[in-house]
């Protein structure tokens, strides 16, 4: 069923955010002021998704994370973890629009990230005589907690895609250090609490976008660490 021209005042809206209502859900999440013609899902629909991401990054986007990427090699030059730091870059910024516009983080981007970070983590390791166990500790410091909560939460953040971005960003953050790690968790844990609460008051939704508050406070704190270190303030 194909939406109708939107009335006089409305603002229009996507064809692709139309579906069929489902059972029990007209009255629930947001719905267009014509319910005998579709309601517009409070995610969006695989047609949605599908479409979002054929069409690509954007020339701001590709730039804002050509600009994350630069910026985190140089702080991080002449350190062991210059490898990782631009590939987290990459993927965070990459997640953050995806998740802002389709509310998923796709399995080959995490997917992905995983293989890239394990590569450079060996590389560490083998070539750098760095110590795995750091590694290991950032992925489980960021990504335990979001499992945890995913198990017994009732709503869908933070969702399984979620729980896989930050467990491939907490492994190099734990390349810097373990405390990065820790950081980045509260830094995202207040960011997306913050943000959950007025997106969840404006659109009456439950599920909302954690990826960018994820990707943020990973940026962020990769930036923190590698300006000042991992001593003084910023230690556990």
């Amino acid at each position: 069923m194909h939406p109708r021209p939107p009335l006089p005042g409305h603002p229009r809206i996507p064809a692709y955010l139309y579906a069929p209502p489902a059972k029990n859900e007209l009255g629930s999440g947001d719905t267009v002021n014509r319910p005998e013609v579709a309601i517009l899902h409070t995610t969006p629909t695989q047609t949605a998704v599908d479409d979002l991401e054929q069409r690509g990054p954007r020339a701001g986007t590709i730039g804002a994370g050509l600009s994350i990427v630069a910026l985190l090699a140089v702080v991080y030059v002449g350190r062991a973890e210059v490898l990782m730091m631009p590939a987290l870059g990459m993927t965070a910024i990459t997640a953050a629009v995806i998740d802002a516009r389709t509310l998923r983080i796709p399995n080959w981007l995490t997917g992905t990230g995983a293989v890239v970070f394990t590569v450079l983590s060996v590389h560490l390791v083998v070539v750098e005589n760095a110590a795995w166990q750091p590694i290991v500790a950032g992925a489980a410091i960021m990504g335990g907690p979001l499992l945890a909560a995913h198990l017994v939460s009732k709503s869908r953040t933070p969702g399984l895609g979620d729980v896989k971005l930050a467990t491939v960003l907490g492994a190099p953050l734990g390349a810097v250090s373990p405390a990065a790690a820790y950081w980045a968790l509260l830094i995202a844990m207040t960011i997306g609490a913050a943000f959950g609460f007025i997106y969840q008051r404006a659109t009456k939704r439950l599920a909302f976008p954690l990826g960018p508050a994820i990707s943020l406070a990973s940026v962020l704190t990769a930036f923190a660490f590698g300006l000042a270190g991992s001593n003084g303030v910023w230690a556990l």
